[in-house]
């Protein structure tokens, strides 16, 4: 059970505030994209989302 929870935990990508980076892009897999100043800008006024963001660092796994 505890597996499937962790699963969940990074099913889409969210905006987590780090202490040293500032806002931050969390991807599904686990990466971390530290936002520029214009991303945060876009966030603080919702002109944009974790999604959208996500689209733009999207990089597909190398075979």
């Amino acid at each position: 059970m505890n597996s499937s929870v962790q699963a969940q935990k990074f099913q889409e990508s969210r905006i987590e505030d780090e202490p040293i980076l500032g806002p931050v892009l969390t991807m599904p897999d686990g990466r971390v994209q530290p936002l520029s100043w214009l991303e945060r800008v876009l966030l603080a006024l919702r002109l944009t989302n974790a999604r959208s963001l996500e689209a733009r660092y999207f990089k597909p796994a190398a075979r």
